[in-house]
């Protein structure tokens, strides 16, 4: 008898379980993705922690991002604060151009403004008071920029006003410094900007309408009354 046929192994291939797919990074995700991530995640961390108290590592945590990813973007904690300052102020400079549009009396404009910049600081209180603190420092990145605020600010208060075309562009600027000050102090004793009310941007606003209108009519019913306490 013929010796029966050993059976051939079945070389039908098995299927191979897909592997789960990999974590997308913030590169992956792409760019702008990963840079808002880290801005985001700075707009908490700097305001929990202040400026000078967070590190790279608080960062990267924050932002939920690989260091790698991080200096794709970024040099330093310093870079993140200055992108932000950045966009902030671009956008308080584009609101005020806004309001100003077609409003030829300074007195005007400058109300409008402060308005605008008390909304700042009664929405993101704490974080205008970390910044912008730090944009006062002359070894600061942010300093320059803030300085190039006051340029534009000053510019577009002269170019737009009829009644500031002669005026001294120092006292425009001292005006910005003075106002910019006001409110500092209202966020510094609102526990650096942690409790902004209602009533302390009141108390803002009358001093500087007080300093603005004193400033730039001197007298006459334009002036705004003198902030007294109850």
């Amino acid at each position: 008898m013929a010796a029966a046929k050993k059976p051939r192994p079945d070389k039908t291939k098995v299927a191979k379980p897909a592997s789960a797919p990999r974590r997308a990074t913030g590169v992956q995700l792409g760019g702008d993705v990963a840079r808002n991530m880290i801005m985001f995640g700075a707009t908490r961390i700097f305001a929990m922690k202040g400026f000078r108290n967070v590190s790279v590592e608080d960062l990267l945590e924050a932002g939920q991002v690989s260091r790698r990813t991080f200096y794709r973007f970024f040099k330093s904690k310093e870079d993140v604060a200055l992108a932000m300052y950045t966009l902030g102020t671009s956008s308080l400079l584009e609101s005020c151009r806004r309001a100003i549009t077609n409003e030829p009396d300074l007195l005007t404009q400058l109300e409008r403004c402060i308005d605008i910049h008390l909304g700042n600081a009664r929405s993101m209180g704490r974080l205008v008071y970390v910044l912008g603190g730090e944009a006062q420092s002359l070894e600061s990145p942010l300093h320059a920029r803030r300085m190039e605020v006051h340029d534009l600010l000053v510019a577009m208060f002269r170019d737009g006003a009829v009644d500031a075309a002669k005026v001294d562009p120092l006292m425009i600027r001292t005006l910005v410094f003075a106002l910019e000050q006001v409110v500092r102090a209202v966020l510094e004793q609102g526990d650096e900007g942690r409790r902004v009310t209602t009533e302390s941007i009141a108390r803002a606003r009358a001093v500087m309408m007080r300093v603005a209108t004193g400033a730039v009519a001197g007298t006459g019913p334009r002036v705004a009354p003198l902030p007294v306490l109850d």
